[in-house]
């Protein structure tokens, strides 16, 4: 099996079985990033896709599963084999999903406009500020991730299912001014899209985080900070799955 695939699974898409494929290198660097195994001496790599064995698996799987969801990694960062896997799905009959952190939206662009794409899960990571994007992942990528959101209506347009993730953590990201100004941010440039807030998981984080994690009921109270601007909010937790917010 190819080291950069999940064969099966029921959690990357909410309602369906789906193969995840993980595309390396990203242009963030988030101390929190869970895919750090993927990774070569502590640095995201532009290591290229091995093509022929992706493929392989996707058609292996192609009979227990309903869709691939493409992820990272920044599964844009490598448009050329994510445009290539795509089609190849399409063509086994399945859907296309991708996780993406918004940093590329004429990439993003082009996979809408090519009709590759049938799902978009784009990460929003803290308030969309420059200083709140510089202390999470690096760089300045506040005003990239704006574009990105506006893009839901051309994905409204093309039929292609679009939701909103935040991962949280108690020590770094999570506070009701930050859910709320995200949730807020999100509704004027996005419209009423699903919003889900992930229970961040400290013991798989890239950097060394602490140890303390946000319960179900801490979630669940974080999350209704987002309600009045977001009708269809969520909560992801290992224990529990996905929920709706009441």
């Amino acid at each position: 099996m190819a080291k950069n695939i999940i064969p099966l699974s029921t959690v990357d898409w909410y309602g369906r079985a789906v193969s995840v494929v993980f595309l390396m290198g990203c242009p963030f660097r988030c101390p929190y990033c869970q895919n750090h195994a993927l990774l070569e001496m502590g640095q995201l790599t532009a290591e290229p896709a091995d093509l022929g064995e992706i493929e392989s698996e996707i058609k292996k799987n192609s009979l227990l599963i309903s869709g691939v969801v493409f992820t990272g990694g920044e599964a844009f960062h490598q448009l050329d084999a994510l445009q290539h896997l795509a089609e190849f799905t399409h063509k086994q009959g399945l859907l296309v999903g991708v996780e993406t952190n918004g940093y590329y939206t004429k990439r993003i662009r082009q996979m809408i406009d090519a009709h590759l794409v049938d799902m978009i899960c784009m990460d929003v990571k803290a308030p969309l500020n420059r200083d709140e994007y510089l202390h999470i992942c690096g760089i300045d990528a506040a005003a990239h991730v704006k574009d990105s959101l506006k893009l839901c209506n051309l994905c409204k347009e093309n039929k292609i299912d679009f939701e909103v993730r935040t991962t949280v953590f108690p020590d770094l990201i999570g506070s009701p001014q930050e859910i709320q100004s995200i949730a807020t941010e999100v509704r004027e440039l996005a419209g009423d899209v699903r919003y889900i807030i992930q229970q961040g998981i400290p013991e798989h984080a890239w950097k060394k985080l602490s140890p303390r994690l946000f319960t179900r009921d801490e979630l669940m109270a974080l999350a209704r900070n987002a309600k009045p601007a977001i009708s269809d909010v969520r909560i992801r937790t290992k224990e529990f799955g996905e929920e709706r917010v009441k």
